[in-house]
């Protein structure tokens, strides 16, 4: 796969964890009703989430990882980033977003920690250089 699309679907991820971020704090700070967001927010999780997924996954043997900690966390963005697109997808079929009624206010605090922890590694995220060992 040419860099420039890897970096695109990377990058992908990235901006749907920073995305999700700011949504998380919205909840926090002003109770955003998750029923009342456009539901071409939806689209957005769903195109990215599989270009992100996809693109994750093709690139595992490739990364460049940190440490062993981040064989896990690069695993639990991939499904993560699958759970979300299921769950998006369902609700554009569905067309409603009561599914997310689900989530009490209080789990805003602990999804705004991962998601910004999954954001900075998604935009942290590098490639080993083919003929350098892991």
């Amino acid at each position: 796969m040419p860099s420039h699309i890897t970096k695109l679907g990377l990058h992908a991820a990235a901006v749907l964890y920073t995305g999700g971020s700011i949504a998380q704090l919205l909840k926090l700070v002003v109770d955003f009703p998750w029923q009342a967001m456009p539901f071409i927010i939806d689209w957005v999780i769903v195109i990215l989430g599989c270009v992100g997924a996809a693109t994750l996954a093709v690139q595992t043997p490739h990364i460049a990882y940190r440490g062993i900690w981040e064989k896990p966390v690069h695993f639990l963005i991939i499904a993560h980033l699958l759970v979300s697109v299921a769950l998006h997808l369902w609700t554009i079929v569905e067309a409603s977003h009561d599914l997310y009624s689900a989530f009490p206010y209080s789990y805003s605090y602990f999804a705004l920690l991962y998601f910004v922890f999954f954001a900075w590694r998604s935009w942290t995220i590098k490639l080993r250089r083919e003929g350098i060992p892991r």
